[in-house]
């Protein structure tokens, strides 16, 4: 551990004295981390990342395209406290981790409705194209007294594109790159007076056919991923609409179509031939009116259809259909000192498929109210109180949060934060339902979630913005797939975990002429996360690591712009992750950098640029998840046209 913090440090130093050396006598920039508002809470409460009883993260329009990669998986790496589980190149499975728990155990949603299903609880964030993102929030602790289920380590909310403000506007994004990638992006919106639409359409493939380095247990060989190949079609559409000047209705649709090859497991055997097949239709309708400027209604409408097929071997052909529906209307109400928002949100999920029980369905109400108070100028206070019904197992589930947010300082920007709460994720349709292993009686999965945290904003020859944050997770009830007395495994909720996650930020911007500026990101976080449920007397996994949740990461991100050149850099630190339950086994800690340089043009109405990317520039020969090995160097070509 000593030695990668060192690491880190070091990093952090040179970088730091490439931001603020030389600045000091140059022109003052504008506060952008004082005036930078984020629709924290999925638009229930608004509220700066400084005046927040959480800790909480924007991923902005530039970060993201900045970012190397083509997916949400890829913009997420920027977040501080987020752990990508990656099952290989381009297009593979890829998973989210925060604050030592589970991928089911993290919630995420676009424009404010979940994507998690309620088959298993997770995303797949490959499956999501990055192309039509304008924002990312990141909040890195539970909230089921905002959101309900699944909210236990840590929200992802996605916002998509706003529809075109111009009379029209064209974009043509081609990519070619390593292992055959070619991909496209047509993106076209027109606005009238009243109405605006906006259209686009991806295309990626890859054959996916990457090298890397594979000890049969005498040597180490290069060799090349087989059946690997992934492609992609997705096609959005976002529809405005003011009906006059309070009130106005959104419609947004997204049809995603993913095939990919699953090799598995590398074991020096010529790898099985596997697919999967992915369609999502998403659709989402929305009112909103300004009944005064004390009160304001929305209400909002989302279906989606996902089905997954799997091809394997003779024996092996399974589908999935996912059918989600949700409404919720909510109103808020604002004064000076205080703004409320209530409102009701009905679920209803189903699943039809050849591996579960027939006839499956959930029907889930919410009732949920959320306020920010400021007892005065210097204390605010955030209440939230939620209930849930889920039908299916008849559980009546109410969960809270209290959070404070002190500024001792009126002239300065200090502001201490804490917050409590509790949280849950129903057990979903698998591990309820699935053939002959299902356990009907399982109850939902618990947590009690503390954090504390302090956040200093500061001009010092850039503007600057520093925070330290602590959480701790006491979950129960975790559910757990267990061996039984007739050979068989089932799941139980008999899984205990404690996290205790200490996060550290330090996010700096100048603009030091109107030809340079200059950003720099640092994170650093520290997880322990330790089962504390024993299965039997001396059971070697009590007080372990909970495996492939790495105790240390660290990411460092910094983007130089000289005119229409620039060069972005991003480095991640990826400490041992245990592979097994009893921690003997581990993967060796990882360092990776990522960069790209781009060029912009302009001629006529055309905007053009053009950017070189470089994946794995060390050449790293590294593994996420044990058994699957990922990509050495890499590159991608990207020129866009924009008009």
């Amino acid at each position: 551990m000593l030695g990668s913090v060192k690491k880190i440090w070091s990093m952090c130093i040179i970088a730091s004295g490439i931001v603020s050396g030389n600045l000091y006598a140059q022109i003052s920039d504008s506060a952008i981390y004082k005036t930078d508002e984020i629709n924290v809470i999925s638009k229930k409460i608004i509220i700066s990342k400084y005046e927040s009883p959480v800790k909480i993260q924007l991923l902005d329009k530039e970060m993201i395209n900045n970012k190397n990669g083509n997916s949400l998986s890829d913009a997420l790496q920027l977040g501080s406290g987020v752990f990508i589980k990656t099952y290989g190149g381009n297009g593979a499975l890829s998973t989210i981790s925060m604050n030592g728990l589970g991928a089911e155990h993290t919630l995420v949603l676009l424009n404010g409705f979940r994507l998690n299903s309620a088959q298993n609880n997770q995303v797949d964030l490959n499956t999501v194209s990055k192309d039509n993102i304008e924002s990312i929030e990141i909040m890195n602790n539970g909230a089921s007294s905002l959101y309900g289920s699944e909210a236990l380590g840590g929200v992802i909310n996605v916002i998509t594109k706003n529809t075109g403000k111009g009379d029209m506007g064209f974009t043509v994004n081609g990519q070619i790159g390593s292992y055959d990638q070619r991909k496209i992006f047509l993106k076209a919106d027109k606005r009238f007076r009243k109405f605006s639409i906006s259209l686009d359409y991806t295309s990626e493939y890859s054959l996916n056919n990457y090298e890397y380095y594979f000890n049969n247990g005498l040597n180490t060989v290069l060799k090349e991923r087989e059946n690997s190949t992934f492609s992609l079609r997705n096609f959005s559409a976002g529809i405005d609409y003011a009906l006059n000047n309070n009130s106005s209705v959104k419609y947004y649709t997204n049809y995603s179509d993913q095939s990919r090859e699953n090799p598995g497991l590398e074991t020096g055997n010529e790898p099985a031939y596997n697919l999967q097949t992915d369609k999502n239709w998403n659709n989402i309708l929305s009112y909103s009116n300004v009944l005064s400027d004390k009160l304001t209604f929305k209400s909002e409408f989302n279906f989606q259809n996902f089905l997954s097929n799997y091809y394997g071997n003779d024996f092996i052909k399974s589908y999935y259909k996912n059918i989600f529906i949700s409404g919720q209307s909510l109103i808020s109400y604002y004064i000076k000192s205080a703004e409320i928002t209530g409102g009701v949100e009905m679920d209803y999920a189903t699943l039809n498929s050849n591996e579960t029980e027939a006839g499956i369905y959930r029907i889930q109400p919410g009732i949920f109210a959320v306020s920010r108070i400021d007892l005065t100028n210097y204390l605010k206070i955030f209440p939230s109180l939620r209930y849930d019904y889920i039908s299916d197992i008849s559980k009546n589930v109410f969960s809270g949060n209290f959070g404070i947010n002190v500024k001792p300082f009126s002239k300065t920007d200090l502001n201490i934060k804490a917050s409590a709460g509790n949280n849950f994720a129903a057990p979903t349709f698998n591990e309820l339902y699935w053939n002959d292993q299902g356990n009907k009686d399982l109850q939902p999965e618990t947590s009690v979630n503390y954090e504390t945290g302090i956040i200093y904003g500061f001009s010092l020859y850039s503007e600057n913005s520093v925070e330290f944050t602590y959480s701790h997770i006491n979950a129960e009830n975790k559910i757990v797939w267990s061996p039984v007395s007739n050979g068989k495994w089932t799941p139980q909720n008999i899984g205990l975990s404690e996290s205790n996650v200490f996060l550290f930020d330090l996010n700096s911007r100048k603009v030091i002429s109107d030809k340079v500026s200059v950003i720099f990101g640092l994170s650093y976080s520290y997880t322990q996360a330790l089962k504390t449920s024993s299965e039997y007397e001396n059971d070697p996994t009590f007080g372990k690591q909970i495996f492939y949740v790495p105790e240390e990461m660290a990411k460092l991100n910094l983007s130089l712009n000289y005119i229409n050149t620039g060069l972005n850099l991003f480095y991640t630190f990826t400490g041992s992750r245990y592979t097994n339950f009893e921690n003997t086994e581990s993967l060796s800690p990882v360092d990776l950098i990522e960069a790209n340089v781009f060029q912009n043009f302009s001629f006529y109405n055309i905007s053009t640029q053009i950017k070189f990317e470089v994946n794995n520039l060390l050449n790293t020969d590294y593994q996420m998840i044990s058994g699957y090995p990922m990509p050495l160097r890499n590159y991608n070509v990207t020129l866009s046209l924009n008009y």
